[in-house]
């Protein structure tokens, strides 16, 4: 545990140096620290990596070099940043209003909810989504067991399907913390993604702080932390988070003003972090290049471009002479603008758009129509000043070269909607909200603050100390990482619980289901305080067609054809009043492969609901 905080506290310490040297001379360093913070978490990530990355290539012990190099650059920017006069201290933000009061407490208490879902996600599925164990977490254990040739035995054709020549900021950070505490924890790589969720709220908020004032920074924020998507995601191990942090640090630091040089490297570090990074690259130079055209000012377009390009350095060396091509450019070109001449592809990629849109974020209630209710006043919004005018302009720009990927892919074009599209808008969501707030919200339309009282401190305090005793308490009604269901009713609990023949109950945002090897049992656990038997409903599913029978000893519970759709299957009541039971699953058919995986997959129990 002491190793893990070192190396966290390693990635803090010189990311805040480093960004703390590229702030500007007149501004307030300490005023500015609710910005610092966030952005030296993504520079800590981006700078560290890169060394480890280096250091991977020169020995197979990198962590003593990386170390040493840590060392060394941590010391040489405190040094300068020491030598830096220290701007006057800016002047005291204005008293929060009651609607500031009323917004930080609901914030506070979103962010506690969040952090107990969080938690919860991780611990349904420990080793991540499909690209965490199968990409990120591989790669990043190649780079720390191959030594020096890692890049070899990864480029290996039996290895194609992990995309070999995705960027390593994600797989760098996770080994480079792996290699710090000697074994390769799950936590360490669940905790890397967790960070960067959390630097995304912040830096939101403390972006529209800046940009808005306090309220609308809490309203910014209560939607990013209000999506439910965003919060299962952030443990999720996937990149899409790191590179939704490093476009929004990117965007707020332009729309901000500040310093061209750390904007160029927080762009350059997307590029670093994914390859939809180096589109965003390529977008925000082509708009601050038609800005400097307009203002006849190419100063802050030579930082931004030089700080962007020593982002891009390592993956450029990585991709011109390491990586393999990458699948949606390796084949010939010709025949796939043919294609996007087709009006049945734009017509799949306009309804998985639909779908997608519709139920993005995976809200019980979408937010959208409040959201769009302040345009409703059209003169009244408020309208975008100045490098301001960028977000919307990136934000589209993003989008178009997404749906032009879309177009041009040689994969099945369906699977690849489904499998991606709903990530890349998380990606673009941040900067959406961003362009929300910078668009409706007005300093001027916010109730002026006033001195606060001490019964409005009491009752912040109060009001977010029960609601931390009642996420604590709701803690003991949430199923554990073997329980598919758990109900509590009048201190009385029913139990279901996968038992043998299933390889591991796994969860996605509202979705809980366990895959079985074959003939497979649940243990029933009915409290002998419960009045009424329970009934159980799930669904099932297989990826052959094959019949499941469903018995309770020598009894025959449901007996039916499952395949590809889901069944719905209701056990109504069970004959057991107290005590543990158990269900045996039985099927007629063998195992089927996992696609793209290891494991041999019979049936799917989901969703199991207690009646």
């Amino acid at each position: 545990m002491t190793a893990h905080f070192v190396s966290f506290g390693s990635v803090v310490l010189l990311g805040v140096l480093l960004v703390a040297a590229l702030w500007p001379r007149e501004a307030s360093r300490r005023g500015d620290l609710p910005l610092i913070l966030p952005l030296g978490i993504l520079a800590g990530f981006g700078a560290t990596s890169v060394l480890f990355f280096a250091a991977s290539l020169l020995t197979a012990r990198p962590a003593p070099l990386c170390l040493a190099s840590e060392i060394a650059l941590s010391a040489g920017l405190a040094w300068g940043v020491s030598r830096r006069v220290p701007a006057p201290s800016a002047r005291s933000a204005p008293a929060p209003a009651t609607l500031d009061w009323v917004l930080a407490t609901v914030l506070v208490q979103a962010v506690a909810f969040a952090a107990v879902i969080a938690w919860r996600a991780y611990r349904a599925e420990p080793y991540g989504g499909w690209d965490g164990w199968a990409i990120w977490n591989l790669h990043a254990r190649f780079m720390l067991r191959a030594g020096p040739a890692w890049p070899h035995e990864l480029m290996a054709p039996q290895l194609s399907w992990s995309h070999p020549d995705y960027p390593w900021l994600v797989p760098a950070s996770v080994a480079r913390e792996w290699a710090w505490t000697g074994h390769e924890s799950a936590a360490a790589a669940a905790t890397i993604s967790a960070l960067f969720g959390a630097a995304l709220v912040a830096l939101l908020v403390a972006i529209m702080a800046r940009l808005r004032g306090s309220a609308a920074a809490l309203l910014a924020g209560l939607l990013l932390v209000g999506t439910p998507f965003f919060v299962t995601f952030s443990t999720n191990e996937h990149a899409d988070l790191p590179l939704a942090a490093y476009l929004l640090a990117t965007m707020g630091l332009l729309a901000l003003g500040r310093p061209a040089a750390l904007t160029g490297l927080c762009a350059g570090f997307a590029a670093w972090t994914k390859n939809e990074g180096l589109l965003f690259v390529l977008v925000v130079t082509v708009w601050l290049a038609w800005q400097a055209r307009t203002e006849k000012s190419w100063t802050g377009f030579r930082r931004f471009v030089i700080a962007a390009a020593i982002g891009l350095a390592p993956v450029a060396y990585f991709k011109l002479a390491l990586a393999p091509s990458n699948d949606l450019v390796a084949t010939p070109l010709a025949p796939r603008l043919l294609a996007a001449m087709d009006a049945g592809r734009h017509a799949t990629i306009f309804a998985a758009l639909w779908r997608d849109l519709r139920g993005f974020g995976e809200w019980t209630w979408l937010p959208y129509v409040a959201m769009a209710l302040p345009f409703g006043a059209w003169r009244a919004r408020r309208r975008l000043v100045g490098p301001e005018r960028g977000v919307p302009l990136v934000l589209g720009a993003m989008f178009v070269g997404y749906y032009g990927v879309y177009l041009l892919t040689p994969q099945d074009l369906a699977w690849h909607l489904e499998t991606s599209l709903v990530r890349l808008l998380l990606q673009l969501w941040p900067l959406a909200l961003l362009w929300w707030a910078l668009a409706v919200l007005s300093p001027a339309a916010l109730p002026a603050g006033g001195e606060p009282r001490r019964w409005t401190w009491a009752a912040f305090l109060g009001a977010n100390a029960i609601v931390g005793l009642a996420l604590v308490a709701s803690l003991s009604s949430q199923p554990a990482p073997d329980e598919l269901a758990l109900r509590r009713r009048m201190d009385a609990s029913v139990c279901v619980a996968i038992d043998e023949g299933w390889h591991g109950v796994e969860q996605q945002a509202r979705q809980r289901w366990a895959w079985s090897r074959g003939a497979a049992t649940l243990s029933v656990e009915v409290d002998r305080r419960a009045t009424t038997a329970p009934t159980l409903r799930f669904s099932l599913r297989s990826l052959a067609a094959r019949t499941v029978t469903i018995r309770m000893g020598e009894r025959t519970l449901w007996q039916g054809r499952v395949a590809e759709s889901y069944v719905p299957v209701t056990l109504a009541p069970l004959p057991i009043s107290a005590g543990t039971a158990t269900l045996a699953f039985t099927t007629d058919a063998p195992t089927t492969p996992e696609p793209g995986g290891p494991r041999q997959l019979a049936f799917a129990i989901y969703n199991v609901r207690i009646d």
